[in-house]
């Protein structure tokens, strides 16, 4: 498990996936909380189950999704939870069981937030005195949805329900020749 304040990874935990379930899926990540105090099961799934799992997963049709070219990475998170803002390379996330609710700017415009702080905590207290100009990009994703986020778009997530299970396909199009 991740906390999960952006681009820290000093506090990682590892325990059983039932463990986790059992410890925090049962509570709701409010936006009083420091980033730290809330834990998110996300990536650190190399394991030999974890592949085995993931391989039975189908893939975006993109030309860059294919198990050569991309990396899975499972999640789950209880509800009021979810990851601060950050940005990477593409790619997508599908939403297996519960809402996820997405936030993203593009790479030129960089949210204004304070990383030991949860995401609900901006959605609750930034994201409620934007100007119109200002407000990000937003979508909710229900399961069997899925959304794709461009190389270097700023981007953070709050989980809607009790939990949100969820699959994110990592792909290296940004590194494909353009013509």
């Amino acid at each position: 498990m991740n906390g999960t304040h952006s681009f820290r990874s000093m506090n990682v935990v590892r325990t059983y996936l039932i463990q986790y379930i059992e410890e925090t899926v049962s509570q709701e990540t409010f936006p009083s909380q420091f980033s730290n105090e809330t834990w998110y099961l996300f990536g650190e799934t190399y394991t030999e189950e974890w592949v085995k799992f993931l391989h039975s997963y189908t893939l975006p049709p993109c030309q860059a999704c294919s198990p050569d070219l991309s990396a899975l990475a499972f999640g789950i998170g209880n509800k009021g939870s979810g990851v601060q803002w950050h940005f990477h390379g593409p790619g997508f996330s599908e939403s297996i069981h519960g809402r996820k609710h997405w936030i993203l700017y593009p790479k030129e415009e960089k949210p204004n937030y304070d990383p030991d702080f949860t995401s609900r905590h901006w959605m609750e207290h930034v994201y409620t005195n934007l100007d119109k100009e200002h407000l990000p990009w937003e979508c909710t994703l229900s399961p069997g949805e899925m959304i794709y986020f461009p190389d270097g778009w700023h981007h953070a997530t709050i989980n809607l329900d009790p939990y949100t299970a969820f699959v994110s396909t990592f792909t290296t199009e940004h590194q494909f020749k353009k013509f």
